[in-house]
């Protein structure tokens, strides 16, 4: 009788207070008197209990139960916490959110800000007047000249440089999901060769060695250990491009998903403010980033920003 009473007042006890009020409302109606043998059928008990013992019993049961519980609720509380904690630093480190190609969404670090090209003319007006180089989100950050392909969207920031001054830092999202939909109407077209082809360009920009099969690039692997344990599996790829006497470094992003590929560039002065920890803001941003599992259908006129 006690297991069965105990069993109902677990199950309806949602929380420590609703616990210990059900268990004063059973108390109310324990009845008195001891456990005594019927005279006639000593091998029956009579429905009788010692009060005293049935409450100890009670009581020492139901503060076993208080006692796991609340070691569950402390534990899920300290994790919720560090969870909303992550949260804000986050959303103190990163902008809005941005869906620049179907599928894809990203958030930048702060303080970059979108490039974005001038909306064609309406009907009927003048053509604009072309596009300037360095206000084209398709030409490679300190490189006007250097137009790129599969660029999903650019940004750019104005950042402190040690020990005075100022400098530009570019942020540029590239994709082989261009050619995914360049492929629905030409079969030639290679989405898997898209990586080859970026790292070919790169590195003529920055002068250094092709990569090829047999002389790889020394890339630096990002796995689940390296990112929040609040976000999902992944592997990004990275490794620093330009010689360390360049002014300029730039690291190269890499991440696949199946058959989808994602490269982020990242472009700043080697004599940006260390305070401003933009790489370790944008490990937030590769931690956000989503990326669908495989191209979707979309029309071949998609516009896209640019080309080799």
């Amino acid at each position: 009788m006690l297991a069965v009473w105990l069993d109902a007042l677990l199950s309806q006890s949602h929380n420590h207070i609703t616990l210990l009020a059900n268990l004063a409302h059973i108390i109310r109606f324990v009845p008195l008197g001891e456990t005594r043998m019927s005279q006639s059928h000593p091998s029956n008990p009579v429905l009788g209990f010692d009060r005293r013992k049935f409450l100890a019993s009670l009581v020492g049961t139901s503060l076993i139960a208080i006692g796991c519980g609340a070691e569950t609720y402390k534990n899920r509380l300290a994790e919720t916490q560090k969870f909303f904690e992550y949260l804000e630093k986050v959303n103190v480190a990163l902008g809005s959110k941005v869906v620049p190609f179907e599928g894809v969404e990203i958030r930048v670090p702060k303080p970059f800000e979108q490039i974005l090209p001038p909306p064609p003319p309406k009907d009927g007006e003048p053509e604009a007047a072309p596009l300037n180089p360095n206000e084209d989100p398709a030409r490679l950050g300190y490189h006007p000249n250097v137009r790129l392909e599969g660029v999903l969207a650019s940004w750019q920031a104005k950042v402190d440089l040690e020990p005075s001054g100022e400098g530009m830092a570019y942020l540029h999202l590239l994709s082989n999901l261009p050619r995914w939909v360049e492929k629905q109407t030409n079969n030639d077209i290679e989405p898997l060769q898209y990586r080859s082809d970026l790292t070919n360009v790169l590195a003529n920009v920055y002068n250094v060695q092709t990569e090829t099969t047999d002389s790889a690039w020394p890339w630096e692997t990002l796995r689940d250990r390296d990112f929040s344990p609040y976000v999902g599996k992944k592997k990004v790829e990275s490794i620093s491009i330009p010689p360390e006497e360049n002014p300029i470094n730039a690291i190269f992003y890499w991440m696949e998903v199946k058959d989808v590929h994602v490269g982020l560039v990242l472009i700043f002065p080697r004599a940006m403010d260390a305070r401003l920890k933009l790489e370790d803001r944008l490990k937030h941003t590769l931690e956000t980033l989503r990326v669908p599992s495989q191209p979707s259908q979309l029309k071949a006129n998609k516009p896209t920003l640019g080309g080799f």
